[in-house]
C-alpha cells in the first residue's frame, strides 16, 4: 500500500505539471521509442513529455546551464526538463542508462537489455555537467552515436583536428592571420626577433600594424562561420617569443612570457565583444602574467604537456598555474594529455591520474575541458580510455573500480579479469619503479620497470592465455589481440637494446621477435593504427626500420670493446654505459665502441656531450694498417642535438711519425631530417697505427634559425675502426 503523503506528492506534481510550459521535441522521443523497440519494449507503456525549467520542482536548475536537466520518473510517465534540446537529448541517454540498463562501451559493443520494467518507481532527480565543455579527442568518440551516449560536447561532426563544436579556429593561429609567406619578405618587423634576427616562428605581440593587420584577417574568417562563438588567437607551436626591446619589457614586468600575449589577445577581444577570444596558456606562456587579467570575453586555453604522468598534477607546478589562473578569470579550458604520442601503442599507465586531474580541473572552477587522445581508433586501449573519460568529464566522482570493471566485463567477456590484473600490473609496477611518465619517451626509459621484458613477457602470455577461455567470442579474442599490441610492440623495442639482458634480440632470441615483429604488423595493417607516432611512421614502416635496425645493429670493427679513454666526459645525463665514473682510466665497456649501433632514441643507446668537444683515445690490441674511421653523429634539431664541425683523428704511427687527418662535416648547422648520420675520416698513412686520438668538434652555439640560445649538443654512438694487417 502507497503511503499517503507520496499520493497526495504525486498528485500535486502532476497537477502542477499541466501549469508548466511544455516543450516538443519529436527526434529525441523517436530516439528514445527506437531504443525501447530494439529492447522489445512496446513503447505505449511510457508517456514521454518535455517542459521548460521551474523552480517548483527543481530549486537548482539555474545552475543547470545548457546541457542539465531534470527528471521525473512516475510508473508509466516520464517527465524531463532542461532549457535546451540538447539537454533533453542529455536526459533521455541518462534515462535509458539509469532507469533502463543501456549502455555504449564502444560502437561494436553495446549493452541492450533483455528485459526491461513495465513501470517506473517514482523518482526526481537533476543532473549537472562537471564542465559546461567536453571533449574528449579520440576516434572512438567520433564513432556514430558516442557523443550522444556519452552526453559529450563533441560527437561524430569532428572528424579532423580543426573542427570542434562552437569554434571557428583552433590553436596555433597566428600564422594563419598573420601569413608569413605574404609578409615576411617586405615587413620582416611583424615577425619575432630571436638572437638578433627576425624569424617567421612567431609573431611580434607589441607591433601595432600586427593587431590591426590580425584583427582585419579574423574578421574575415568570422564572416565565413557566423555562429560560431569561440576563435583562437594563439602562438604557433613553438618557443620562439619575440625578445625584442618592446615585447622583452612587457614579459618582464609581467613575469611571465604571457604579458605580451594577453594584452594582444586583450586588445582583439575588444573589437569583437560578441565573441569569445582564446589563446594559450602553453609551454612559454603557461605561467599567469602578473599585472594584466582576461578580459571578459577572453578564453585561456592552460596545457599540461610538460607534467609526469606517474602522478596527480596535485602538487606539481601545474597546479600552479592553474590556481594562479584560476584568480584571474574563470573562463579557462583545460588541454590534458592522456597519452604517449610519440609511442602511441605502448603501455601507457596513466590509469590512477586520469580520473584525479579530473578532479583536479573541477575543484579550480575550470569549466572546458579538452582531452587530447588519438583522433582514430586503435591507439593503446583507446576504447576503455575513451569510456572512463568520458564519463569522468560528466561525473568526476564516479567510482574508478566499478567502471573499469563494468568495461572490461562487457568488452571481452571472459577476459576482462586478465586484462584487469595486466592493467593493474603495470600501475603497481611504475610506481614501484619510482620513474616519470611522459609524453614523448621510448619504451627502453622503463626497461627496469614496467616494461621490463619479464613483465612484457608475462602480460604476452597471460593475453593468450586469455584467448583461449571458454565462452570467449570470436569478436573478444580480436579485441584481446588489439589490448596485446602495445606489448609485442614495447617488447620489440626494449628487445632492441642489451639492457634486454637474456631477451635481447642477439641473444639467442631472432625466430622468437621476427615472428613477434610479423604478428604486430598485420595485425596493426588490418586494424589499426595507421601511424604509431602521432604524425609518421605507418607500421610497414615500423617493420621496415625494425628489420634495418637488427640487420646493421651489429658491426665488426678493430676498435670493438678494445681500450677506449675519455679526455672529455660526456654529460652525466647522457653516459650511458660509461663506467669510469669521472675518471679518465682506460675501458673496455664503454657503449661507445661495443660494437652496437644505436637506435635513434637519444635517451639510450648515445653518449652526449654539450658544449665541448668530445675527445677520445682508442688504443687497438695490436698495430694495423688503418683504412677508415667512422663516428655517427644524431640529429635532432628540436631536442638541440646538432651533427659535429669534425671529425680528427691523429695520432703516432709504430714508426713515430705524426699524422693527422680531419673529415669537416657539411650538414654542422644546418636543419638536418631527424636520425642519424655517419662521419668517416679515410686519408691514414700508409704505417701501422695502434693508438688514435678522435676530437669529434662540437656544433657549437644553436644557429640562429633554430630561435633558442643556447649551446648544441652532440651525440655519438659507436666509433668504429676499419683496416688490416700487412
Amino acid at each position: 500500500m502507497i503511503p499517503k503523503k507520496i499520493l497526495f506528492i504525486c498528485f500535486f506534481l502532476s497537477f502542477s505539471l499541466m501549469a508548466q510550459k511544455e516543450v516538443y521535441y519529436p527526434r529525441i522521443q523517436n530516439s528514445f521509442e527506437f531504443y525501447l523497440r530494439e529492447a522489445g519494449q512496446q513503447t505505449q507503456h511510457f508517456e514521454l513529455r518535455f517542459f521548460w525549467p521551474d523552480k517548483q520542482f527543481f530549486p537548482n536548475c539555474e545552475n543547470w546551464g545548457n546541457d542539465g536537466f531534470g527528471v521525473i520518473c512516475d510508473q508509466k510517465q516520464i517527465q524531463i526538463f532542461g532549457y535546451s534540446e540538447a539537454a533533453c537529448k542529455n536526459a533521455i541517454y541518462d534515462i535509458l542508462q539509469r532507469k533502463f540498463n543501456f549502455e555504449y562501451f564502444q560502437a561494436e559493443c553495446t549493452r541492450i537489455p533483455n528485459k526491461i520494467p513495465f513501470k517506473l518507481p517514482y523518482d526526481r532527480y537533476e543532473s549537472i555537467p562537471a564542465f559546461q565543455y567536453r571533449e574528449i579527442f579520440y576516434g572512438e568518440t567520433r564513432r556514430a552515436g558516442y557523443g550522444d551516449w556519452h552526453k559529450l560536447t563533441s560527437g561524430e561532426s569532428s572528424f579532423t583536428f580543426e573542427n570542434h563544436p562552437g569554434w571557428g579556429l583552433w590553436v596555433h593561429t597566428l600564422h594563419k592571420l598573420l601569413p608569413p609567406e605574404l609578409h615576411f619578405e617586405t615587413h620582416p618587423e611583424y615577425y619575432a626577433l630571436r638572437n638578433g634576427i627576425r624569424m617567421k616562428d612567431q609573431v611580434c605581440l607589441s607591433n601595432p600594424e600586427v593587431l590591426n593587420l590580425v584583427c582585419n584577417n579574423l574578421a574575415s574568417e568570422m564572416q565565413k562561420k557566423p555562429d560560431a562563438k569561440y576563435w583562437s588567437v594563439s602562438q604557433m607551436d613553438n618557443y620562439n617569443y619575440c625578445e625584442c626591446s618592446t615585447c622583452s619589457h612587457i614579459d618582464s614586468l609581467e613575469h611571465s612570457h604571457s604579458g605580451t600575449m594577453l594584452r594582444f589577445v586583450n586588445e582583439v577581444a575588444k573589437r569583437f565583444p560578441n565573441k569569445i577570444i582564446s589563446t594559450l596558456a602553453y609551454q612559454y606562456t603557461r605561467s599567469a602574467p602578473q599585472l594584466t587579467k582576461p578580459a571578459s570575453n577572453v578564453n585561456i586555453m592552460l596545457c599540461t604537456i610538460e607534467e609526469n604522468r606517474a602522478k596527480s598534477l596535485a602538487g606539481s607546478g601545474f597546479e600552479k598555474d592553474l590556481k594562479d589562473w584560476a584568480a584571474l578569470t574563470n573562463n579557462i579550458l583545460i588541454w590534458d594529455y592522456v597519452i604517449n604520442f610519440s609511442h602511441m601503442v605502448m603501455p601507457f599507465p596513466n590509469w590512477p591520474t586520469l580520473q584525479e586531474n579530473i578532479q583536479l580541473f573541477k575543484q579550480n572552477g575550470v569549466q572546458m575541458i579538452f582531452e587530447q587522445g588519438y583522433n582514430s581508433p586503435s591507439s593503446e586501449m583507446q576504447p576503455l580510455r575513451a569510456f572512463l573519460l568520458s564519463k569522468w568529464v560528466w561525473n568526476p566522482n564516479l567510482n574508478a573500480d566499478s567502471l573499469i570493471y563494468e568495461f572490461t566485463e562487457n568488452y571481452y567477456g571472459p577476459a576482462g579479469v586478465i586484462v584487469r590484473e595486466i592493467l593493474r600490473a603495470q600501475v603497481k609496477d611504475l610506481q614501484n619503479s619510482g620513474k616519470a611518465l611522459t609524453l614523448y619517451e621510448p619504451p627502453i626509459t622503463h626497461i627496469n620497470g614496467y616494461l621490463a621484458p619479464a613483465n612484457l613477457k608475462w602480460a604476452l602470455h597471460m593475453y593468450e592465455k586469455a584467448k583461449k577461455l571458454p565462452g570467449m567470442t570470436a569478436q573478444q579474442v580480436q579485441r584481446i589481440e588489439m589490448a596485446e599490441q602495445s606489448i609485442r610492440y614495447a617488447l620489440i623495442e626494449v628487445g632492441k637494446s642489451p639492457l634486454a639482458g637474456p631477451d635481447w634480440y642477439f641473444a639467442a632470441n631472432e625466430s622468437f621477435y621476427q615472428q613477434l615483429l610479423k604478428d604486430f604488423t598485420n595485425i596493426a595493417i588490418i586494424n589499426g593504427p595507421k601511424l604509431l607516432h602521432e604524425v609518421r611512421l605507418s607500421p610497414e614502416q615500423f617493420q621496415q626500420q625494425t628489420l634495418q635496425f637488427w640487420q646493421e645493429a651489429r658491426v665488426k670493427h678493430l676498435a670493438k670493446q678494445q681500450n677506449v679513454r675519455y679526455l672529455t666526459l660526456p654529460a652525466k645525463a647522457y653516459r650511458d654505459g660509461l663506467t669510469v665514473n669521472d675518471t679518465l682510466n682506460w675501458t673496455k665497456t664503454a657503449i661507445i665502441n661495443d660494437g652496437l649501433r644505436a637506435t635513434l632514441e637519444y635517451q639510450k643507446g648515445w653518449q652526449g656531450w654539450q658544449g665541448l668537444d668530445a675527445e677520445l683515445e682508442v688504443q687497438l690490441d695490436k698495430a694495423y694498417h688503418i683504412d677508415s674511421v667512422r663516428i655517427h653523429y644524431l640529429e635532432n634539431n628540436q631536442s638541440w642535438i646538432m651533427g659535429p664541425s669534425k671529425l680528427e683523428v691523429k695520432g703516432l704511427t709504430l714508426a713515430k711519425n705524426e699524422f693527422l687527418s680531419t673529415s669537416y662535416n657539411p650538414g654542422v648547422g644546418q636543419a638536418q631530417v631527424n636520425g642519424a648520420y655517419p662521419l668517416v675520416v679515410s686519408n691514414f698513412p700508409a704505417e701501422p697505427i695502434q693508438t688514435l686520438h678522435l676530437k669529434i668538434g662540437n656544433p657549437g652555439a644553436l644557429p640562429k634559425w633554430r630561435g633558442v640560445a643556447g649551446d648544441g649538443w652532440l651525440f655519438i654512438d659507436e666509433i668504429e675502426v676499419y683496416g688490416h694487417e700487412k
